[in-house]
């Protein structure tokens, strides 16, 4: 396995955002590399980085188990690039006590999304080459983890740094319009220099339908949040924007028929029996197919 996981945790569950502890990923254990940094750096070179992110609400066995499994199906289905699964406080310590209860902590997780991109952005440019290209995928919350990173790459960062390359956003709890927007929370300057960003969406996302519009308008009230929408863009899809924003991005939204929901993009946790070997959004197919650059993606859940 081609992969490596950076997490920016200190505890199972909620907890402070970090500057990050690399591991290399093994399928039933890690292995300690972040005394080998200079030689991840080298790893880079040349090279493109793939690097993933989880949603809200997962603790840390969650989430380094549902990432390093949907890394094994991307190289099953040929990928070789190098990985980076990134795990991130997207939750509270109430997620100990169950789904609905962790949930309830939704509208405060903006917060810890915002800290985890800076700090994940610090450690990008501290130890990925400057030829390396950078590519992301995110599921949820973590595609305002992904956009902030990435927006603050482009706009912020002004030493040498890795190239941005293509980003796929699974589910994104993020306003539906933040790809088209000079705002704060939008995300414009990365979606401009993105060589392509893909949105994969379903009106089935029941999550999304409350959770986020609850989250958001809840948000919305504090100062200076710089929340406006209550339309998800792993809802609705991209909504607005000037004409060549749009050009870069294909907006995919899931047949209703096949009920696609807020967890389906990623695999089940903890393993099913029988295991799964396929997410059942086959979120993977589109996202290899999507980053090996072929014309036309296939993403089956636009099929009936």
């Amino acid at each position: 396995m081609n992969a490596f996981i950076l997490s920016l945790r200190d505890q199972k569950f909620g907890g402070a955002v970090t500057s990050g502890v690399l591991y290399k990923a093994l399928p039933y254990w890690d292995v300690w590399w972040n005394d080998r940094l200079p030689d991840f750096k080298l790893l880079t070179r040349g090279q493109r980085l793939t690097v993933l992110l989880h949603g809200y609400n997962n603790g840390l066995d969650e989430g380094r188990e549902k990432l390093v499994r949907f890394i094994g199906w991307l190289e099953q289905k040929g990928s070789t690039d190098l990985m980076l699964a990134v795990l991130w406080p997207g939750d509270s310590w109430t997620n100990a006590l169950g789904t609905w209860a962790g949930a309830l902590s939704y509208p405060s997780e903006s917060r810890g999304a915002d800290d985890s991109a800076d700090n994940l952005l610090t450690w990008l440019v501290l130890h990925v080459d400057e030829s390396a290209r950078v590519a992301f995928v995110g599921h949820s919350l973590g595609c305002r983890v992904v956009m902030r990173a990435a927006q603050r790459m482009v706009r912020d960062v002004t030493v040498k740094k890795p190239i941005l390359d293509r980003i796929c956003l699974m589910a994104a709890a993020i306003d539906s319009d933040s790809l088209g927007r000079d705002e704060p929370i939008s995300y414009r300057d990365a979606a401009m220099q993105a060589d392509r960003i893909a949105v994969l969406a379903s009106q089935e996302d029941r999550v999304l339908q409350a959770a986020y519009r609850v989250g958001d308008s809840i948000q919305s009230w504090w100062p200076f949040s710089g929340e406006r929408s209550l339309r998800a863009l792993g809802r609705y899809g991209p909504e607005g924007g000037p004409p060549e924003v749009l050009a870069k991005i294909e907006s995919h939204m899931a047949n209703p028929g096949r009920g696609i929901g807020h967890s389906d993009y990623l695999p089940q946790y903890p393993l099913p029996v029988p295991p799964q070997n396929q997410t059942t959004a086959d979120s993977e197919q589109f996202v290899f197919e999507f980053l090996t650059r072929l014309p036309k993606p296939n993403w089956p859940a636009e099929s009936p």
